[in-house]
């Protein structure tokens, strides 16, 4: 059986870290309604943020805002020099333009890495000064269980804007031979039982079972989605893979919590960046 990877440990060693840093900084959420998924998110964002010693403020617009009224604030956040990170909390409602609220945030607060510039130099490596919280999530587990990429072969399935293609873009800088698929290639079974090392990360509920894995493989499960009785479910198969794999990311407990723990290592480099200072005893 797998060694399952558990999230919450990794996540509470990496907040520790943050919090011995004891240097001032403070995360501004936007939240656009009251959408329950948005605001357990945020709960949680909050109790990381207490434990990593970061100060978490949430501003909460009515659904009816207008994308000028949600940029303004945003605006006004760039030039506060007491905020450290931005976060617009998504999904945001279809009347407004996702990207162009997106790309109101200065790149320099940018934590979770969604801005157009912040993209594009993940993309070419050139400049990067945030890693994206999921994708740098992954490479912690990868790191804390001491996997070494570089003699392996590595299959990336997915190639969205959280997971697929900043991981495409780090391991290419990093010069990690790896293969991308997607939910819609046709020999996906057969490159997957190749790989000594998958990150799925497509949203596809039970996309990756234990007969796509080779045996002592490592799977990091980095999809979510929601199921029929209302939990949440990762892309890979828990039950069949475990049984093949050798470390198992699984969904609930394993990437998630890390990817909150690596969203406040990045305000820790904002702020750190930006020359704020340590908040003394």
């Amino acid at each position: 059986m797998a060694q399952l990877v558990d999230g919450q440990k990794i996540a509470r060693t990496v907040l520790s870290e943050i919090a011995a840093k004891r240097r001032k900084a403070r995360l501004v959420i936007i939240l656009v309604g009251e959408n329950p998924a948005s605001l357990s998110y945020i709960r949680m964002k909050q109790k990381y943020g207490g434990a990593a010693g970061i100060k978490v403020d949430v501003i909460v617009f009515p659904v009816g805002v207008s994308e000028s009224e949600l940029r303004t604030c945003i605006r006004k956040l760039n030039n506060d020099p007491g905020v450290d990170g931005i976060i617009v909390q998504l999904p945001l409602p279809t009347n407004l333009d996702r990207q162009a609220v997106l790309d109101e945030v200065s790149g320099q607060l940018d934590v979770d890495c969604l801005t157009s510039t912040n993209k594009a130099k993940l993309a070419t490596g050139v400049d990067v000064l945030f890693i994206p919280p999921a994708a740098a999530a992954v490479l912690k587990i990868l790191e804390y269980y001491q996997i070494d990429l570089r003699d392996k072969q590595v299959l990336v399935i997915g190639e969205g804007d959280l997971i697929g293609k900043p991981l495409a873009g780090l391991l290419k800088n990093q010069g990690i031979k790896f293969v991308v698929a997607n939910r819609q290639t046709p020999d996906l079974p057969k490159i997957a039982i190749g790989a000594d090392v998958i990150v799925t990360g497509t949203g596809k509920a039970n996309l990756l079972t234990g007969d796509m894995v080779k045996q002592g493989a490592t799977v990091i499960d980095a999809g979510t989605t929601g199921a029929e009785d209302g939990a949440v479910v990762g892309d890979v198969d828990t039950e069949s893979v475990a049984r093949k794999a050798g470390v198992l990311a699984a969904v609930p407990g394993g990437v998630g919590p890390v990817t909150v723990s690596m969203l406040f290592a990045n305000v820790l480099k904002s702020a750190a960046s930006r020359g704020r200072d340590l908040t003394g005893d």
